[in-house]
């Protein structure tokens, strides 16, 4: 994943992120809403807007691995349903752990995700609280 561009929109409040990933851009929007107008970080905003488009990234990554993971698994189940099928033989061995393999891919893009959500939502309380503490002393 790649870093491409950045832009806010000082005017709008709007951050706007792209990031290059598998030969795709992925963009990625932060709004400030209304109340925080006067509280205005083009940093904060830039890096809201980063983090996801990062998370539509690995989400398109994600689709495309699940594609492939089915792929496998309806090519496994055509093979099974074979009178012939044996699956202690060592090709039916290699099939199945090509399609673990395929699962275990899909769910580590999955905990990414999962983890970028969580570390979104952290950043969104923390700056909440930095704002907080920052009115408290009279500082904004």
């Amino acid at each position: 994943m790649k870093f491409y561009n950045s832009n806010y929109f000082e005017e709008d409040g709007l951050s706007v992120v792209t990031v290059e990933h598998m030969g795709e851009y992925f963009y990625g929007t932060s709004t400030l809403l209304e109340e925080d107008k006067d509280k205005a970080s083009k940093f904060t905003g830039c890096r809201f807007a980063e983090m996801k488009a990062k998370i539509k990234a690995l989400k398109y990554e994600r689709n495309i691995e699940k594609e492939k993971c089915e792929e496998i698994r309806k090519f496994v189940k055509a093979c099974s349903q074979y009178k012939g099928w044996d699956k202690d033989s060592s090709t039916a061995k290699a099939i199945y752990k090509q399609l673990n393999k395929r699962i275990k891919k899909v769910n580590l893009l999955t905990d990414k995700i999962n983890q970028l959500y969580s570390e979104l939502y952290a950043d969104f309380r923390r700056q909440d609280m930095v704002v907080a503490a920052l009115k408290r002393k009279k500082m904004i």
